[in-house]
């Protein structure tokens, strides 16, 4: 017992030196007793009167007399008077005892539920159960005190453990530095976690260090995924920071490649760039202006893509992006979206090799953008800028056509139909070319011609029609439409070949397909990587295998979504091409009854002249499918003349 009181008093005595400045509990008279009777030492109790208030004790030479009758002892009752804590009384300093202070321990703040409230006094009439009650009451205490005491010296003894292995460890980064630069990136990243572990200051250089290094290996490892968390931290750190551009070139990639563009990336845009240099500076806000572009902020979007300067290898691309922004509807800005793509294509022009795609992208925006005005030369003069050897050849061409069309430049129109009718073109999904076809023949009287144009309609679309419908019967579930993507196998009784290209050639597909490649391959190096990266590549791997089946699912519901339309859209030609049909009836009755009514009759050229067949507002426009597209349109011209009887 009794070395258990002796511990006891000192785990207090450490207890209340852990709390010494801080005025972490109040004290008074009560307490100053039963410390002194728990026997702690004269220079312990001193310390505590001084950690506390000035105001904390402020005691009357009748309780200075209690103290002193209930053990309390004389340096530490000259200590209260010497500090002022006794009324009437004050020892100046050079009077006070010297020798029994001593110095605070540090600024070690005790727990919040150590109960340090005096203790009760005992009373003159107590009871016997009283005094019980109160005894227990004060173990009760003393037990909690010793208890916490254990546990602040358990946790100072891990800092000081902790401290000293963040020490030894920091030791090493370097090395884990020269391993990330020679291509031993796992190594490094192993090291990097094992320094991490250790949970170091997250504003000291050896924490932007580790995690840099980390982002660094981890996506020289091709695991893109595993580097986004720490390069976010790294980035958000400071743009002050050592690593801050080489960190933000690795955010581009992933963006490209994964996708990786969470809305918490606007907070980039409070840091400051102004002092780094112009390339650094361009890249900045053309990657901002695209983040806003693409989260449909176009104010935001133009905002950061004007600050991009002419010169820079990003200009031609952002004069571009900006153009299509100021197309948007809260913008509706088509003069300066018509002088941006032009910026565009001045720029692209003067280094074709790597902007060749810009170039063309701006000179079909111009085209589409004269077309939706209805200037139709215009958009035909800069649909003909174009190359012919345009990947994007097939569907311009098919533009083209709508533009005559419309225009009611029968012979050209003609010639481009034909044109997309030679297998060149035979695996693209254009079932409105038919529709079309028909109604200029009908413009100009070739009633068998149209017929023959709406018969190709039918055996190349409507006949295949059924097989669609059975496919989406019988396809329920997003990831299956996936999955018949990637194994699609051509027969007479699956997805017709014809509407499985429709699906390839969507932008949306395209670019999903990219990322759940990249994803794909992430996830294959995490796998055999896994034991180097412990905890950290486990986590990595589930959430790269959480975003791959989302990816799929997301994929899996644009291609449900496409071949739906296809279905719906077909339908609707379906009824149109009905409605032509009807109209070569009636048209060849009243072109025979005007025949006999003006036997003499002979054709004219055919011209540009009114068109017969009214097209409604919903046959005047084309679906602009992700990003414009590119083409080059043959100039070819139909010599057919009208054979339409004048009335």
């Amino acid at each position: 017992m009794k070395n258990r009181v002796t511990r006891m008093i000192g785990l207090l005595a450490v207890t209340l030196i852990f709390c010494i400045a801080t005025n972490a509990f109040a004290i008074d008279k009560n307490q100053l007793i039963q410390m002194a009777k728990l026997g702690l030492a004269d220079k312990d109790i001193i310390a505590v009167i001084d950690s506390s208030g000035a105001d904390e004790l402020n005691l009357t030479p009748e309780e200075l007399g209690e103290l002193r009758l209930q053990g309390v002892s004389d340096p530490v009752i000259a200590h209260l008077k010497a500090s002022g804590r006794v009324k009437g009384t004050k020892v100046e300093p050079e009077d006070a005892p010297a020798g029994d202070v001593v110095p605070p321990a540090g600024d070690v703040v005790p727990p919040a539920d150590v109960n340090l409230d005096p203790a009760p006094a005992p009373s003159t009439d107590e009871t016997d159960e009283e005094k019980k009650a109160r005894e227990a009451e004060i173990k009760a205490r003393e037990d909690e005190i010793i208890k916490k005491a254990e546990e602040l010296n358990i946790q100072k003894d891990e800092a000081v453990i902790r401290a000293k292995q963040l020490k030894e460890a920091a030791k090493k980064l370097e090395e884990y530095k020269d391993d990330v630069e020679s291509g031993d990136n796992m190594d490094a990243a192993r090291g990097y976690l094992e320094f991490l572990s250790l949970n170091p200051d997250p504003t000291s250089n050896e924490w932007y260090e580790a995690k840099f290094g980390l982002a660094k290996s981890v996506y020289q490892e091709g695991i893109l995924s595993g580097a986004s968390r720490p390069l976010l931290e790294v980035l958000m750190a400071g743009s002050e920071k050592p690593h801050f551009k080489e960190a933000f070139g690795m955010l581009q990639v992933l963006t490209r490649k994964v996708g990786y563009r969470p809305p918490v990336l606007e907070e980039l845009t409070k840091l400051y760039v102004g002092d780094k240099n112009s390339e650094f500076k361009n890249e900045f806000n053309y990657y901002m202006g695209k983040f806003f572009f693409d989260y449909n902020r176009a104010d935001l979007a133009i905002q950061y893509l004007s600050k991009v300067e002419d010169g820079s290898s990003d200009y031609p691309e952002s004069r571009y992006v900006m153009g299509i922004a100021q197309l948007d509807e809260s913008v509706n800005d088509i003069a300066g979206a018509l002088k941006n793509f032009q910026g565009a294509i001045v720029s692209a022009e003067k280094s074709q090799d790597s902007n060749k795609d810009i170039l063309q992208l701006g000179y079909l925006a111009l085209a589409r953008t004269w077309y939706e005005v209805g200037l139709y030369d215009v958009a035909l003069f800069y649909y003909q800028k174009l190359p012919r050897d345009s990947s994007r050849n097939a569907e311009a061409t098919f533009e083209q056509a709508w533009t005559y069309f419309l225009k009611n430049d029968h012979n050209r129109a003609l010639g481009v139909f034909h044109t997309l009718n030679s297998p060149y073109y035979s695996k693209w999904y254009f079932p409105d070319l038919y529709v079309l076809e028909s109604t200029v023949y009908l413009n100009l009287c070739k009633f068998e011609k149209s017929q023959i144009a709406l018969a190709e309609f039918k055996k190349r679309y409507l006949e295949k029609l059924p097989r669609l419908k059975k496919v989406l019967a019988d396809t329920k579930e997003p990831a299956a439409y996936w999955t018949m993507m990637m194994e699609y196998a051509p027969d007479d009784k699956g997805l017709p070949p014809l509407f499985y290209n429709a699906v390839l050639d969507d932008t949306g597909f395209y670019n999903i397909y990219q990322i759940i490649k990249t994803l794909r391959a992430e996830k294959s190096a995490l796998e055999n990587n896994i034991s180097s990266l412990g905890a950290f590549g486990q986590v990595v791997l589930d959430n790269v295998s959480g975003q791959l089946t989302a990816k799929i699912e997301e994929g899996g519901i644009l291609v449900q979504q496409k071949l739906s339309g296809i279905d719906l859209e077909l339908e609707d030609w379906s009824l149109k091409a009905t409605q032509i049909e009807f109209d070569i009836n009636s048209e060849e009755k009243r072109q025979l009854e005007q025949k006999l009514l003006n036997p003499g009759w002979e054709p004219a050229n055919a011209g540009a002249g009114s068109t017969f067949f009214v097209v409604a507002d919903d046959w005047q426009r084309w679906k602009f499918e992700g990003e414009y597209w590119l083409d080059e349109v043959p100039n070819f011209r139909s010599s057919l003349r009208t054979e339409c009887v004048e009335q």
